[in-house]
């Protein structure tokens, strides 16, 4: 097996999903890409948007990668560095992270399987995904909601047993994401920092139903229950005094769209927020995002449409 003719794909992700705080996440259409290069200096070669990571050993690719090769108990090579071109908007709530562990994990098992050490039904990259990248992965990224869709695709539901269990939901192809990204970063640990230790019962019931909704809604493509299933009582309230404006599209109802409108929710911990519309959003919603937002916040900030990656890491 060449594995210098390998490329490795991986999604972005965005993570919770209104109601599905640290349990729902989905894969979507913007990508990172990885591959091996013949070393001539550095560990990493890194490309694509900033900023630029460190690109020696400390870089989180190449640690992925070292992980898997440390679990079948195989020596780092020292004539191989890795070749990165990310898209993927880096501390910006898609994923981005995610994709480099996932990236360099995909990497190591691709070596370990062109030198033998690869047997079995792990020889299958769909069984190799579950049993021993995702639970890789979890490892290292500490949360399931980012690394699971960016590897198994699609929509979903995380972490079923507390640790690695989980379902795929194939997401309605006709619904359309517009990804909202501002100019500065959200730390996920002080995002955190923000959430109440404890919760009403009132709004734990809620949210339970709003992601019973949610659930339901995806499965049978119930646009409406969609919609209710955007709702949240966990996370996006205590939150939103750190999206410097941003937080207001989730005040949108979508009287001010052509294209008919699901809602919008925060993507992972922020600052990126997602507006679903069912089917491709006209010029003049986006227009009509960019005016509300003017009169908002004077930050800068990106707009990508975005659909649902249903097919997660690949190898081509």
């Amino acid at each position: 097996m060449d594995i210098s003719k390998c490329t490795v794909i991986v999604p972005g992700s965005s993570a919770n999903i209104g109601s599905g705080f640290d349990t729902f996440g989905l894969a979507v259409s913007i990508y990172a890409y990885f591959s091996f290069r013949e070393r001539k200096g550095k560990v990493i070669e890194y490309f694509g948007v900033g900023p630029k990571p460190e690109e020696d050993e400390s870089n989180i690719v190449f640690v992925s990668f070292s992980r898997i090769l440390k679990e079948f108990r195989e020596k780092i090579p020292t004539d191989l560095s890795i070749w990165v071109k990310n898209h993927i908007p880096i501390k910006r709530g898609l994923g981005s992270s995610s994709s480099a562990i996932v990236g360099g994990l995909t990497l190591g098992y691709l070596y370990l399987l062109s030198r033998g050490k690869i047997k079995g039904e792990l020889e299958d990259f769909k069984v190799a995904k579950e049993k021993v990248i995702l639970p890789l992965a979890i490892e290292i990224e500490g949360h399931p909601d980012n690394v699971t869709p960016a590897i198994i695709g699609g929509f979903s539901v995380c972490s079923l047993d507390g640790y690695n269990k989980f379902d795929k939901i194939d997401f309605p192809e006709d619904i359309k994401l517009v990804f909202v990204m501002p100019e500065f970063e959200v730390s996920t640990k002080e995002a955190r920092k923000v959430l109440p230790e404890m919760y009403p019962l009132d709004d734990v019931v809620k949210n339970m139903k709003y992601a019973v909704s949610l659930i339901i809604g995806v499965m049978k493509r119930r646009y409406d229950l969609i919609k209710i299933g955007l709702k949240d009582e966990l996370h996006q309230k205590y939150r939103k005094h750190l999206y410097k404006g941003f937080e207001k599209i989730l005040e949108l109802d979508g009287r001010e769209f052509e294209t008919p409108y699901i809602g919008s929710f925060v993507s992972g911990s922020g600052p990126t927020f997602c507006l679903m519309f069912l089917g491709v959003p006209k010029f003049n919603d986006l227009a009509r995002i960019r005016d509300f937002l003017s009169k908002e916040t004077s930050i800068d900030y990106d707009i990508q449409i975005l659909s649902v990656d249903n097919l997660g890491v690949r190898i081509i």
